[in-house]
């Protein structure tokens, strides 16, 4: 068990979720599917975040739910550039 692996895909977890609503309000407004593509690839990585996390901890997690660090890295980049596509402002 890593703190560090456990802390990065806490941290994907938490990102994920966070830019889960932006879009999820924006398709509650105007209805169009992009913004909820948006709402399920961002709840995608917060649930393979949440299977690294378990991987994580001490429970007894089983071997397919381990992460290296390079491949959480490579998540957190990914879900990082889904959060500025989010707040990137719009041009007008």
């Amino acid at each position: 068990m890593g703190l560090v692996e456990l802390f990065v895909a806490v941290l994907l977890v938490g990102i994920s979720c966070v830019n889960a609503a932006p879009p999820a309000v924006a398709w509650s407004r105007a209805r169009d599917g992009r913004f909820l593509f948006l709402v399920a690839a961002n709840l995608a990585w917060a649930a393979l975040g949440s299977v690294w996390v378990w991987g994580e901890l001490p429970w007894n997690p089983p071997s397919w739910s381990h992460a290296q660090l390079p491949v959480l890295l490579i998540a957190l980049i990914a879900a990082g550039l889904f959060l500025v596509t989010t707040l990137w402002p719009r041009r007008s």
